[in-house]
């Protein structure tokens, strides 16, 4: 790891920033698939998004244009990372709880690290490995202090929510590699722009119960927050970091993202939490802290031979 990623950086306060929108996200589509079938609010949230970044694209034109190599690598990441994650994930939650998907999803850090180290993308550090196993702890204490029920009713449930995590550590690790050296603005753009028409087609058969007039202010607040705030800012923020400190830092953000959403459920949905799960909460942020390398001085710089003219 460089010394320029180490220690908490500006990325890692994006990434904090972006737990904050994912995690109070879950309330958000909670209530968006309670007004709306679940595919179709996904369809339409990501179509907003699609038209967002392109006009973003348009105005700022940011860096350069997309290689042509790399641009359908990772047209090709934006469906998995997008159109697959999304289809799994929304489908994993009809036959099995949200307890049971927050803790597969937990395994995601670990799961990212993994992939990383055999595709040769990056090294994690033991220090990261630590902090992945302390938060991921963290996580399933917060969990567990709900109940938890692993059962073979909820068994395809539990297996399509686990597809969903490794769509999104391959996504995550690809975008790193693929889009090593490219804007990531327009990274952003294309995976999620690429990612829509898929989401659009299997939301067809439901997207023609939703009737536009029909929605109450709520529901449209929550597909503009869905939309702008979980997607375009969140996942500008996120590719900035990939770039920046790697899948693997990133990944252990996603173990905070539960701990936000107990925390959004118990201000927005009257869902108190219970004391194990503040202690959980705590465990997770020192999982953060840990891989970050907070407190620990940075690394003696190496000497540097200056030839003689």
């Amino acid at each position: 790891m460089s010394a320029a990623s180490s220690g908490f950086t500006k990325h890692d306060l994006g990434m904090v920033v972006v737990s904050l929108f994912w995690g109070a996200n879950f309330a958000a589509n909670k209530y968006g698939v309670t007004v709306m079938p679940p595919f179709a609010f996904a369809a339409i949230r990501f179509a907003m998004a699609s038209v967002l970044l392109w006009l973003v694209v348009v105005a700022l034109r940011p860096g350069r244009p997309i290689s042509r190599g790399a641009f359908w690598r990772l047209a090709g990441l934006g469906v998995i990372g997008n159109t697959l994650y999304q289809v799994f994930f929304m489908q994993g939650l009809v036959y099995t709880s949200a307890i049971n998907a927050s803790l597969i999803m937990a395994a995601l850090p670990a799961v990212v690290a993994v992939l990383g180290r055999v595709l040769g993308v990056e090294r994690t550090t033991r220090r990261t490995w630590l902090g992945i196993a302390v938060a991921t702890a963290g996580v399933a204490l917060v969990i567990a202090a709900e109940g938890l029920r692993f059962t073979g009713q909820t068994t395809t449930g539990d297996l399509l929510v686990l597809g969903a995590v490794f769509c999104w550590a391959l996504f995550t690790v690809g975008v790193r590699w693929v889009g090593r050296g490219e804007d990531p603005v327009r990274v952003t753009a294309l995976t999620v722009v690429s990612g829509t028409p898929g989401l659009i087609l299997v939301a067809l058969p439901s997207l023609g119960q939703v009737s536009p007039t029909s929605l109450s202010v709520a529901a449209w607040a929550t597909i503009l927050y869905s939309g702008i705030c979980a997607i375009v800012i969140a996942y500008l923020i996120w590719s900035y970091a990939v770039q920046g400190i790697g899948g693997s830092r990133v990944a252990v953000y996603n173990c905070v993202t539960p701990v936000v959403a107990v925390i959004a459920a118990w201000i927005l949905l009257g869902e108190r939490p219970v004391p194990s799960q503040g202690f959980g909460a705590l465990l997770v942020i020192a999982g953060v802290l840990i891989s970050q390398g907070v407190g620990q001085l940075p690394a003696r710089p190496t000497a540097v031979t200056i030839p003689e003219p």
